[in-house]
């Protein structure tokens, strides 16, 4: 729908506002994009890994079994066959 405008007042009232509402959506974006660079930052990729599969190791009992069935190999391994 076309708008009819009566004077050049009018016109520039409008395209400040449209140039405001540009320089908003630019702000907008430049933060989105700030916030998706942090998401994928080396450490936070680490972080969100490591609790990964500190959650799969708790909520599993085959891979539980695995660990500490490692862990006390290499305890035993250690300990008694220094004596």
């Amino acid at each position: 729908m076309k708008k009819i405008y009566t004077s050049y007042e009018e016109v520039d009232k409008e395209l400040e506002i449209l140039r405001l509402e540009r320089e908003i959506s630019i702000r907008k974006i430049g933060n989105d994009v700030e916030d998706i660079t942090g998401l994928f930052s080396p450490n936070k990729l680490i972080h969100q890994g490591l609790a990964s599969l500190g959650s799969t190791v708790k909520n599993s009992k085959g891979i539980k079994t695995l660990v500490l069935s490692t862990v006390f190999k290499f305890l035993f391994n250690k300990f008694i066959k220094k004596k």
